[in-house]
């Protein structure tokens, strides 16, 4: 071995020595704040676990037998009742603030803002509506779409078009698009957007051709661009 490598190897396990005992002298000055934040971090885990594999699924058992009724009357449009429950069964807003954290009182938003909107309470319709977050590609298009519906109602043209324009570009799929792409539309012609109006229009004749909506699009298209 040179001078050199042996002189090197001789600093690396000075270095070595020195960061032990640097890290050894850390710890114990520390000592008692490092075991308080390593027992923290423990009992977060531990509170996770239990949310996860205990907690959680005992919660959306109780939840989804609390909303069965609720969504009995719901579906029989007895909306006072699915909303406040009939003095034995809890309402859907019971259950929205008894099951905040399951995904039944996710539904339950979506069906409470159902409630409102067919009530005629639409602020109240658009609170729940937009508290709805589940992933359903179908039903979270519809959310969407009845948000633009509640903002139609409250002859608010500019929220309205925006929420149409996201429930026609969310998912995109034969059933619902061509019914918000064609209401964005006559909102952008409320508004004299004709060349907003025109592209939603063309997107409905080239995209969804076979829709109920595209019926008499083309008419719809003609008008729009003599606005244009």
């Amino acid at each position: 071995m040179n001078n050199t490598t042996k002189h090197h190897t001789e600093y690396s396990e000075q270095d070595n020595k020195n960061f032990i005992q640097k890290t050894v002298h850390l710890y114990k000055e520390n000592e008692k704040l490092i075991n308080i934040v390593s027992t923290a971090v423990l009992v977060i885990i531990l509170l996770i676990l239990a949310y996860i594999f205990y907690w959680a699924p005992k919660q959306h058992k109780k939840a989804e037998l609390a909303i069965y009724k609720a969504e009995q009357y719901f579906a029989k449009d007895s909306l006072q009742l699915a909303l406040n429950g009939d003095g034995t069964c809890d309402g859907l807003l019971t259950i929205i603030d008894k099951y905040s954290l399951t995904k039944t009182a996710d539904r339950a938003c979506f069906m409470a803002g159902v409630c409102f909107l067919k009530d005629g309470k639409y602020d109240e319709a658009i609170k729940y509506l937009k508290k709805y977050s589940a992933k359903d590609k179908l039903v979270s298009v519809q959310a969407l779409g009845l948000i633009g519906d509640a903002y139609m109602e409250k002859n608010d043209l500019s929220s309205a078009a925006s929420y149409y324009k996201k429930a026609s570009k969310k998912n995109p799929n034969d059933m619902l698009t061509p019914i918000y792409l064609l209401r964005y539309g006559i909102v952008c012609e409320m508004q004299n957007k004709w060349s907003d109006a025109l592209s939603a229009y063309e997107t409905i004749l080239h995209k969804y051709p076979q829709s109920y909506e595209a019926m008499d699009i083309e008419k719809r298209i003609e008008y729009a661009k003599t606005r244009k």
